[in-house]
């Protein structure tokens, strides 16, 4: 019936504040907006981490990964390494660094710093290595060291219930990556000599194998990071969250 129809609606998203752990909002018209951004964007990463089912943001420390496959094929190494719903831990540590936004090319990019994460879960490998077959199954352990990555990101203007919400048209994630190590216990069948051997080999070799990674991991904060503020945008209208009233004195 109509009448359902026009709850329904209304009920999916309702008009909410800016959550407590972001402090205030940033006026659109403060000459120093990206200063605002920045700072309490920086107090707010340790509230949005633990999750808040009020605006559809799941928890984040760990945060969980589908899955981290790594193909290698060369003449000398034909590795495959697959986990499964990895844990990813870490990202309450992030340190927003700085920030961009243009209100006339409706874009931001914002710029954050990690000096490590770690993906923990379950693997399988298989293939061969320098002619030695190499198979297992067990722990696996990947630690990212010096993250630096960006949320790069474009927004339309949309009208419902007389405000204007964001709604985000592109998004880009660029991340490098300073180093990496790779821990696979239980190689071999838990032969620890073979086991050691191959996990320094590996290791060796981090820079192929974070090639062959990257994506996967920057399209999961990549998701993560536009699902957070898609969320956020579909609750709080854009006029909560950057009012044209603007405070000099306000901290």
């Amino acid at each position: 019936s109509a009448a359902s129809k026009k709850s329904s609606t209304k009920n999916d998203f309702p008009i909410y504040p800016l959550p407590p752990y972001v402090r205030r909002a940033c006026s659109r018209n403060d000459p120093k907006v990206t200063d605002c951004v920045m700072k309490i964007g920086t107090e707010a990463i340790k509230g949005v981490v633990k999750g808040d089912p009020k605006y559809r943001i799941p928890k984040l420390n760990p945060m969980t990964i589908d899955e981290l496959r790594i193909n290698q094929g060369t003449k000398q190494v034909g590795l495959s390494i697959i986990c499964k719903k990895c844990l990813l831990y870490g990202l309450p540590d992030t340190k927003f660094v700085s920030a961009y936004n243009s209100w006339e090319k409706r874009e931001c990019h914002w710029n954050f710093q990690l000096d490590k994460i770690s993906v923990k879960g379950k693997y399988n490998v298989s293939g061969q290595v320098l002619l030695l077959p190499i198979f297992g199954n067990g722990d696996a352990e990947f630690d990212f060291y010096d993250l630096k990555f960006a949320y790069k990101y474009k927004w339309d203007y949309y009208k419902r219930a007389n405000w204007t919400y964001v709604n985000i048209t592109h998004s880009e994630f660029p991340l490098e990556i300073g180093n990496m190590t790779i821990k696979l216990e239980n190689l071999f069948n838990g032969d620890n000599l073979l086991s050691s051997n191959m996990n320094r080999f590996i290791n060796e070799h981090w820079v192929e194998i974070l090639a062959d990674i990257k994506p996967a991991l920057s399209k999961s904060l990549a998701d993560l990071t536009t699902q957070i503020l898609g969320n956020m945008a579909k609750f709080v209208p854009f006029d909560i969250m950057f009012p044209e009233k603007y405070d000099p004195n306000e901290d």
